[in-house]
């Protein structure tokens, strides 16, 4: 079901900022407003929300269209008619040639819009969980999408091998390029409303994230001994440690401990799937003991 939902919806893209001094939760044009962003960076966040969907309250923990964000104030109007460029990303260019619906890639070969640009919205649909047909409205894996003319080898190559020309995305705190998936990992996730946070830390604090390195070794590390939604299948370390089973504060322990060789990769698998076997016991508990309730009263 998961996987169902992911084709239709797609996963979260980066829906707020979460300001680690103050551990207050903001929207990306807020946070530019607030000086903690700049125009430029803010931006490119924001039509990739566009270009995934929905412009993102993470406050509310509501998804807009860009009307209805610029009516409410959740962005300025100053950027309405570039976020409603990117949202064609979702429901489609138009062929001035044919006159028919197309997709973003098919407009990007067409050269109907400019190809850094194309290639950032691109990425953030398939880092969220799939391109976008705009005939359906759903999300396609990229199979599909080779089949339907959405996609093909070259794009493939380039977002599968990026350059600092193709990574698009900003990480503030470390003033690296990214691409839009290793900026997407670098965010926390809020536990009210499961949405990705990108961290916002002043001069001075401690920023924590997983270097590529050692989420290459974490994604390497592979088990099929995991419980809970992971029971029978082959899954990574990496996949285990960003579950809904590990807390961030947690997460945050293990990988300093392994990055400083007090724990061996084996050990921090052994932890991980202690953790979750402990979580899925003690829900199995709790609601066998619901169900006993209620049926014997």
């Amino acid at each position: 079901m998961d996987s169902v939902r992911k084709y239709l919806e797609g996963t979260n893209s980066i829906a707020g900022v979460y300001v680690q001094s103050t551990k207050q939760t903001m929207s990306i044009y807020e946070a530019k407003s607030k000086g903690l962003l700049t125009p430029g960076t803010s931006l490119v966040l924001l039509e990739a929300q566009a270009a995934t969907g929905f412009v993102i309250d993470p406050v509310k923990n509501k998804k807009l269209s860009v009307e209805e964000s610029a009516a409410q104030g959740l962005v300025g109007n100053e950027w309405k008619n570039k976020l409603l460029s990117a949202e064609r990303a979702v429901t489609g260019y138009k062929d001035p040639y044919t006159g028919n619906t197309i997709s973003l890639f098919q407009a990007l070969k067409k050269d109907l819009i400019v190809k850094d640009h194309g290639i950032r919205l691109l990425e953030a649909q398939i880092a969220t969980g799939g391109i976008i047909d705009p005939v359906y409205s759903h999300r396609v894996p990229v199979e599909v999408a080779y089949q339907r003319g959405y996609f093909d080898e070259e794009m493939n190559q380039i977002l599968d091998d990026p350059d600092d020309d193709t990574k698009g995305f900003f990480d503030p705190n470390t003033q690296e390029n990214l691409t839009y998936l290793q900026l997407v990992e670098r965010c926390v996730r809020d536990p009210d409303t499961g949405l990705s946070l990108l961290v916002i830390v002043k001069k001075g604090e401690f920023y924590f994230f997983i270097d590529e390195q050692t989420k290459t070794i974490l994604k390497a590390m592979t088990t099929t001994k995991a419980g809970g939604k992971f029971q029978g299948q082959k899954v990574s370390l990496w996949d285990l440690l960003y579950s809904k089973y590990i807390t961030e504060e947690r997460r945050r322990e293990l990988v300093q401990q392994f990055k400083s060789g007090a724990i061996t990769i084996e050990r921090f698998m052994e932890i991980i799937l202690t953790i979750i076997q402990q979580k899925t016991t003690t829900t199995t508990t709790t609601t066998s003991s619901m169900t006993n309730m209620y049926t014997t009263t």
